[in-house]
């Protein structure tokens, strides 16, 4: 691996100046963190989506479903057992409808618009005297 002049005479400077102050070992491995971490961004969590997967939900949300969706997301559909067609469409299926949940729960509920009383307010606010803020 070429590292760019630059980068390398940086390089040459931070392994002098933890000369110049007689850092450990131990010091020395904690600057090498610190670089690490100001020079590389840590990733996304979570695992990355699917993208025939994507394809099959953005199919299911129009409301395709049953055969139709197999044979169009699920590779060699044709080809396989009836009872190995049957678990790759229950896993498809089980995998849309989990994702629809997660979408649901994402979306925020409804709730009473300011000023709207529950049906168990009689008055606006908590009702409660020393609670109030």
């Amino acid at each position: 691996m070429v590292l760019p002049q630059a980068i390398a005479a940086l390089i040459d400077l931070l392994g002098q100046a933890a000369d110049r102050e007689a850092l450990s070992h131990d010091a020395r491995l904690d600057v090498v963190s610190a670089v690490r971490r100001a020079i590389v961004h840590k990733r996304k969590a979570g695992r990355k989506n699917d993208e025939r997967l994507d394809r099959a939900y953005a199919d299911f949300r129009t409301g395709t479903r049953g055969l139709e969706l197999y044979r169009k997301h699920i590779p060699n559909f044709r080809k396989l057992s009836r009872w190995r067609r049957r678990v790759e469409g229950d896993r498809l299926l089980k995998t849309l409808n989990k994702r629809a949940e997660r979408e649901k729960k994402r979306r925020p509920s409804p709730t009473n618009r300011a000023g709207e009383l529950s049906l168990r307010q009689s008055v606006p606010g908590n009702c409660r005297p020393d609670n109030s803020l």
